[in-house]
């Protein structure tokens, strides 16, 4: 076939058949780079017997396709070239296939009401040519008979231990379901299938004969073919992009036991993306060994009938966690508070769904029970956003404070804004130029910026004079005692906040209403309040207002209250000044 070229070469790469470390070790005369020992194996090392790893006998090859042995042609690159794809058979030599036989694995299915369409993917796995290895069933509390069809199906594997099957009484989810799993686990080597998935006959082989070439690695994965596109998926390692975003199906990621047993397993806080979440975890600590072959078929599109929880749990909470957790990029969670306001919601929406930078958006809408619509139109568009998108909420109305609390338990950003349904903002890049204050300012807890205020019937929009003739970027609690309302910040949905400290809030924050005006002073004992001058946002106030829309002795016996609750968390330097203001401009009525 006329000299050997680079293509040549480039092929017998691909199939990860030749071992230049291990051909090095049994040709000590020989010396130079990989390429120099492929093509010394490639034209005189064949010829004289050798064989390029301990995957592939090239003796076994010829003797077994007899056509390859009259061409003259070196065997492995005729399985580079031509037999893989016609499906030829090759054997690892005889040293490799014992130490290949003594891998065992424990493959881990986890189930929920898949009893019509598990049997391919058990039949998947009892079909493997390698025979080390248990197939661990843990049913997450089906209900459609999964457990007598299994009893029915696979009377015999049961019996001989082959199969091992786990019942939960109730559904715990599938993150329960696979640590149950790692932790029934009797081989060191982790394997998993879906239940709507198949697996080829040599997946074990080709991971074992792997794992016994490449001492000391700790995980593997190889690719996989979706079934609806006929398109394989997969491609070599590279953790930042792995960061980034998944191209890893677990049912092609086998790892050992001492990963779980290091790093622990499923994160039982996620109901999305947990896949994505263990693979990250394991090969950030152990870089994996890629294999190019194809092992897995995976349906991807069947309907209603897999019941997926990709189909019903919001993406972006799980997203944002993720993206957090491993340093991949920047997020922030904008919390949309809502309550009846279905005159005002889409703006508030479409203002955060405007927002630009680079960051992850997780956009939570929290309402609050509302009954004139608003859910409704929310709901739409999350439905329209799903990548980003989501709501919460079960048509309780749990008060102001309830509705806040809630919506700071469920950020998943490093950052949380809040975005009040009445209001909007104006600057797309709000959220980047916070975001980018506080990452230069880790001596500030939260920022906000000047607010813009629009009233029913009046022209334009003002400003606040006492936010006009703020100077200073970063403010104390000095700052705000110069006020004689205490209230520089004003309107929530101008605020970034650091995530992790709006979920520690003490209870005494929320007893009346939450307010900026305490929320200040609290945070101001962690790191001082950032302060942006161009405006952002834009408050209405508005007869249906939580505050506009209450009588003046309402407002002044909420603002008493308020203050109170600034006075209780404020620094102790602080509370006599706060005292004289509670007694001079709250007292009640004579």
């Amino acid at each position: 076939m006329g000299r050997l070229n680079e293509k040549h070469h480039r092929r017998v790469v691909q199939t990860e058949l030749f071992d230049a470390g291990w051909y090095r070790a049994r040709h000590p005369h020989l010396s130079g780079p990989p390429a120099r020992l492929l093509d010394h194996y490639l034209t005189i090392g064949w010829t004289q017997g050798a064989d390029p790893s301990p995957y592939f006998d090239g003796t076994h090859y010829l003797a077994t396709h007899p056509d390859v042995a009259e061409s003259g042609l070196n065997p492995l690159l005729h399985y580079a070239l031509w037999g893989e794809a016609e499906g030829r058979a090759f054997q690892a030599v005889d040293e490799a296939d014992a130490r290949m036989a003594e891998v065992a694995f424990s493959v881990i299915l986890a189930t929920h009401d898949r009893a019509q369409i598990i049997e391919a993917a058990i039949d998947s796995v009892l079909a493997q040519t390698h025979r080390n290895f248990e197939l661990v069933v843990v049913d997450d509390g089906s209900t459609d008979g999964t457990e007598e069809r299994l009893n029915a199906r696979y009377g015999a594997e049961l019996a001989q231990g082959r199969l091992v099957y786990l019942r939960f009484s109730r559904t715990l989810g599938v993150s329960a379901a696979r640590n149950a799993g790692l932790m029934l686990a009797r081989h060191p080597w982790i394997a998993y299938i879906d239940s709507d998935n198949t697996i080829r006959p040599h997946f074990l082989a080709t991971f074992a004969r792997r794992i016994v070439g490449r001492d000391g690695a700790m995980s593997f994965y190889a690719r996989f073919r979706r079934t609806s596109e006929a398109v394989i998926v997969g491609g070599p390692f590279d953790l930042e992009l792995l960061r980034q975003g998944n191209y890893i199906d677990l049912g092609v990621f086998v790892h050992h036991i001492t990963c779980f047993r290091e790093l622990g397993g499923f994160d039982l806080g996620l109901r999305r993306l947990v896949d994505w979440d263990v693979i990250l975890k394991y090969m950030q600590r152990y870089a994996p060994v890629y294999i190019s072959d194809v092992l897995l078929d995976y349906r991807d599109r069947d309907g209603a009938e897999l019941n997926r929880i990709s189909d019903k749990e919001p993406l972006s909470l799980p997203m944002a966690r993720i993206l957090r957790r491993y340093g991949a990029r920047a997020t922030v969670t904008t919390a949309i508070i809502c309550y009846n306001q279905k005159d005002f919601i889409a703006q508030a929406i479409e203002s955060a769904l405007a927002q630009t930078g680079d960051f992850y958006h997780d956009i939570a809408v929290v309402d609050d029970g509302s009954t004139d619509g608003t859910t409704e139109i929310a709901r739409d568009y999350c439905a329209r956003h799903p990548t980003t998108m989501r709501m919460i909420g079960d048509g309780i109305n749990r008060g102001i404070s309830g509705n806040f609390r809630r919506a700071f338990a469920a950020a998943g950003g490093e950052y949380l804004a809040v975005l009040e349904g009445d209001d909007y903002w104006t600057d797309p890049a709000k959220l980047a130029r916070q975001m980018a204050f506080l990452r230069e300012n880790a001596d500030c807890s939260m920022v906000f910026s000047k607010i813009e205020i629009e009233t029913p019937g009046t022209p334009g929009r003002a400003t606040l004079p006492r936010q006009d003739k703020l100077r200073k970027s970063k403010l104390d609690g000095t700052d705000f005692l110069a006020e004689p309302s205490l209230n520089l910040i004003a309107n929530f949905s101008c605020c970034l906040f650091r995530t992790d400290m709006m979920k520690t809030l003490p209870d005494g924050l929320f007893r009346h209403r939450l307010s900026e005006i305490a929320l200040a002073f609290h945070l101001e004992r962690r790191g001082r309040i950032g302060y942006l001058g161009q405006p952002m946002s834009v408050y209405r106030q508005h007869p249906q207002g939580v505050w506009t829309g209450a009588t003046p002795e309402e407002q002044r016996a909420s603002g008493r209250l308020v203050r109170e609750a600034a006075k209780a968390v404020a620094r102790e330097d602080y509370k006599p000044a706060l005292q004289a203001i509670i007694d001079t401009r709250y007292a009640p009525p004579a």
